[in-house]
Parts: C-alpha cells; structure tokens; sequence
C-alpha cells in the first residue's frame, strides 16, 4: 500500500480563502484502513457557496436528481412522530416541493432510486436500511445494516476540526445533542451502536457509507448481499456520490475531516480529495451533481445550510 510522509502534504498547502484538491493517488487495500490524508494537501483554490436553508430542522442526507435536491431531517425523527422522519424534496433554488414522514430512526442519509419511485434510508439508531415509495413515504422493505456497530478510532486518525461554522450560527444554549445525533454520553437507542450514513443508487446496486465498519460496501438490494467493500479514509464518513451514471468513482465525505475524498470504486483508491477551508459548514449529507458537490451541514434549528464546490 502507497505511504505518504506528513511533510508531503503540509508542504504543498493552497492559498488561504479556498477548499483544497489534492490529487496525490493513495491505494487502499479492503479490509485496510488507506492512509489519511492531512489537511493542507492541495493544488488549486475552490469556492465554497452556501446555498440556502434547507427545510426542516436539520439535514443528515443529501441526494440531488433532476427533481431536485432531496434531504433527509434527523431531528423530525425525536421532535415529530416516534419512529418517523421527515424527507424533503427541494428545488435548486430551494423551494419546498414535496414532504414525506417515512419511518427511521436518527436517519443519516437518503438515497433515491429514481427508475422504481423509491428512497433508501438509512434508520441509523436502528441500524436498519429502510427502503420507501417516493411519493407516499410508505415502508416497501428493511434490513439490516452490514457492518453495524459502534464506531473505533484508531491511533493514526486524524484529530476532529472545530466546528467553526457550528458554533458561529447556532444559539448560545445547546441542546446536548452532539453532531452525531445521539445525546453526550448515550449511544443511543435501541442498544450501543449506530448503522449506515450516505447512501446512492447506481446501475441497480447500493452504496452505503457504514462507519462502524469503517467501510462503504455495495450491496445487491434484491438479495441484499455484499458484493464489494473497501475502507473509508477517516472514522467519519457520511455522504456519498457518483458523478455519473456509468462512472468509475465515487466521492467519500468525511464530516470530522471537512473534506470530500474521490474513490476508485473497484479499487478503493484515493485519486483526488477536496478540503474544505476552516470556518466552513460541515459535510453531512452529500451528493455530486453536474460538476459540483452538494452538501448539508446538520447544524439543528433549522439552520441547516446547503452548500457546494466545483469539482
């Protein structure tokens, strides 16, 4: 597996003002962790655009179509109906379109299925994946969640970054609710452990982002077995997205990192990577969408921003 030595990365920093691309390839190896790329790895400057508000009162997954961008709120699943969510679909230039309570419990990503009309949820304190119709919100399926647990870090990870734009936009009282959803010091109900966060469907198959298992796996859904995996770059990871229909990559986002990672999605290779500068709202949910990445930040209140990059 291809190393890479610290001085490497902290040599080759951007420009202040801008999220960072690096493009320095690293193989990851299933069932290996790939080594994690510091912040200040970079060659080119990019702009960081915030959007608007995202409806509800947060966002914990993100999915853009050509309906628009659909988002999924972890709070509605505490604050509305016991067991339920709220999804949203939203225009580009952030209209409300459509409304849906589908079931999920702390949800951490959306994933949309637009040949059959369905979402894929992923029911994190359940650590079930909940597969839905897309105009009603009604249950289709479950299962569970592979690679479900509680999530480790390891001693080579990298230290969380502040939660700048958190803290400068959300009331001075807080809410005891830590950015992972479940309160400080619980790991939630119904038992310790958490399950899936991103999710996208691509040429019939899933994508799923597990951080307990440190993984994103590709399942078959009509058997639901796993047919590939390889490792996430951090103990973090949330949204991800695929550029293309028929693309050979996928984008990994690690929410305590800041920054978006390009995979090989045969290979698990890191071939690019986009940090974000300090300051700017976190990558939760996340998707790729003619040219840019889309992201929201699960700041609560309904403060929730979203955002994008040019790739």
């Amino acid at each position: 597996m291809t190393t890479m030595k610290r001085r490497d990365f902290l040599t080759r920093a951007a420009a202040a003002g801008g999220a960072v691309i690096a493009s320095n390839p690293v193989r990851a190896q299933q069932g290996d962790t790939p080594p994690t790329p510091k912040r200040g790895w970079a060659s080119r400057p990019g702009k960081v655009e915030i959007l608007f508000k995202a409806p509800g009162l947060s966002g914990n997954g993100m999915q853009c179509t050509e309906e628009g961008i659909w988002t999924i709120d972890v709070a509605g699943s505490r604050t509305d109906t016991p067991g339920r969510c709220k999804v949203y679909l939203s225009s580009y230039a952030g209209k409300l379109l459509h409304e849906l309570s589908p079931e999920g419990i702390g949800p951490s990503g959306v994933g949309v299925d637009q040949e059959h009309r369905t979402i894929w949820i992923g029911s994190t304190y359940s650590r079930e994946i909940i597969r839905s119709d897309a105009k009603t919100g009604e249950t289709i399926e479950k299962h569970f969640t592979p690679g479900a647990g509680v999530i480790y870090k390891r001693d080579s990870d990298t230290p969380p970054r502040p939660d700048t734009y958190g803290a400068s936009v959300r009331p001075r009282a807080s809410s005891g609710v830590g950015r992972g959803g479940a309160a400080a010091g619980n790991p939630g109900p119904p038992a310790p452990g958490t399950g899936a966060h991103g999710q996208q469907v691509q040429n019939g198959k899933l994508w799923i982002a597990v951080p307990p298992a440190r993984m994103i796996y590709r399942m078959n859904p009509v058997t639901w077995t796993v047919e590939h995996m390889f490792p996430t770059v951090g103990y973090r990871p949330h949204g991800i997205g695929i550029e293309t229909s028929d693309a050979r990559y996928l984008w990994e986002a690690d929410t305590n990192m800041g920054a978006f990672f390009k995979r090989d999605m045969v290979t698990g290779e890191v071939v690019d990577a986009i940090v974000l500068p300090d300051g700017s709202p976190f990558p939760h949910g996340a998707s790729v969408w003619k040219g840019y990445i889309y992201w929201v930040d699960d700041v609560g209140g309904g403060l929730a921003p979203i955002c994008r990059v040019k790739i």
